[in-house]
């Protein structure tokens, strides 16, 4: 087999898993809060270089090239556009370092979307039915049946009970993982929002990340690429079975 076939194939595979992502982000793009992902592609050494065997800047036959690798995939977290609602519980965040925080069976995740919504016990909860966490770590929860205001900085308060919207800061915004959607799993211990520095505005929603444009353009752009690189794999065994039909002939 052509090494220009395994090297194509390589290519076809990346723009695949790049296409597969992008398709991804663009049917985020409604989703508040949401996070486009970013494939990452790598050149990579040839396999006689790989192996030890070559080394690599030498320009012979062995150091030609092989092909991309596939990295793992970054968040880019830019901040959406916040859209005034008038919902009630629905809450932005005006900085790029916090998130909310929610409860999942006994783990906690992050998520910058406040979609929220107070269910038919009283608990508040994301569109997923997750748990919204107060301060104190403790889920956020009223009496359904009684009146309630939402104030400045994510304060919920009832019956002169006041609860504030837990906001996770990251040490690092590497110490996140996607799970899935609009929301993170944390892997590393995170801070607080002090006091003074809750830019939690009610009413409104960050939007997604998103640029439907730029992310149609790379979608045209990637399924070319993948294209190409089919077509190349067509080209070499078309050549390669001429030759061997030549060889057979003779």
């Amino acid at each position: 087999m052509p090494y220009g076939v395994y090297l194509s194939a390589a290519g076809a595979q990346a723009q695949s898993h790049r296409l597969q992502q992008v398709s991804n982000n663009l049917a985020n793009v409604e989703t508040p809060g949401f996070k486009p992902n970013a494939t990452i592609l790598q050149a990579r050494f040839a396999e006689m270089i790989e192996q030890g065997h070559v080394s690599p800047g030498l320009g012979g036959i062995d150091d030609v090239g092989g092909g991309v690798t596939i990295q793992p995939e970054r968040t880019e977290f830019k901040v959406g556009a916040v859209r005034t609602t008038g919902g009630e519980t629905d809450f932005a965040i005006h900085d790029r370092e916090s998130f909310f925080v929610l409860q999942r069976g006994d783990q906690q995740l992050l998520s910058r979307a406040g979609d929220f919504v107070f269910d038919s016990a009283g608990r508040l909860v994301n569109s997923g039915g997750d748990l919204v966490l107060a301060n104190d770590g403790a889920p956020i929860q009223i009496d359904p049946r009684k009146p309630f205001q939402v104030g400045a900085e994510g304060r919920i308060s009832q019956a002169g009970v006041t609860r504030e919207l837990m906001l996770a800061r990251p040490k690092s915004l590497g110490d996140l993982a996607n799970v899935g959607g609009n929301l993170f799993r944390p892997l590393a211990e995170f801070d607080l929002a002090p006091q003074g520095q809750r830019n939690v505005v009610a009413g409104s929603l960050e939007q997604s990340a998103v640029s439907p444009t730029g992310t149609m353009m790379e979608l045209i752009e990637t399924t070319r690429a993948y294209e190409a690189n089919v077509q190349m794999i067509k080209n070499q065994d078309s050549v390669l079975g001429s030759l061997i039909g030549r060889v057979l002939k003779g």
